[in-house]
């Protein structure tokens, strides 16, 4: 599952210290994940690279919408996300060093010998976690049709 270069990032050939990168998925990045919940999206991505010789600290917002179905009469629903988090990147040849830090779901291992990451799947995660647990329209604003339905199979006690 590939999905656009520009969340890849080359990181070897930055110096150390801060670097700014900023860019955009769409729909296309949301049909690269198999399954996706999400329909439709648009985001605006920045990412700052604080490069050090033995760690790479991301510190990554995400705003945009995301078109996702409604739990409750399953039409479509735009909601609004907005992320701000953090992702360390640490050099080694064992993987078990995850397990040493603070915050393994915050923390990636790589090899010293790669020379790019890919942060798309850590951008999906971040978007679909940052959806609400529920995800319904304002009150009367579901499909009637599709409510009256449900009304009518509803189980009666």
């Amino acid at each position: 599952m590939k999905y656009v270069d520009n969340c890849i990032l080359a990181f070897k050939s930055l110096s150390s210290g801060k670097h700014i990168f900023t860019f955009d998925i769409g729909d296309a990045f949301f049909d690269s994940f198999e399954n996706s919940e999400i329909e439709h999206g648009n985001f605006s991505v920045e990412v700052i690279l604080e490069k050090r010789a033995a760690l790479l600290e991301f510190f990554i917002k995400i705003n945009g919408n995301v078109k996702v179905a409604c739990d409750r009469c399953l039409d479509e629903l735009e909601l609004p996300v907005n992320y701000e988090g953090r992702l360390l990147v640490k050099f080694s040849h064992v993987q078990d060093d995850a397990d040493d830090a603070d915050d393994a779901d915050d923390v990636i291992i790589i090899e010293p010998t790669e020379n790019e990451i890919d942060l798309s799947q850590f951008l999906y995660d971040s978007i679909n976690v940052s959806l609400p647990m529920q995800r319904v329209h304002p009150e009367d604003q579901c499909n009637k049709e599709m409510i009256e339905k449900l009304n009518e199979l509803r189980i009666k006690n």
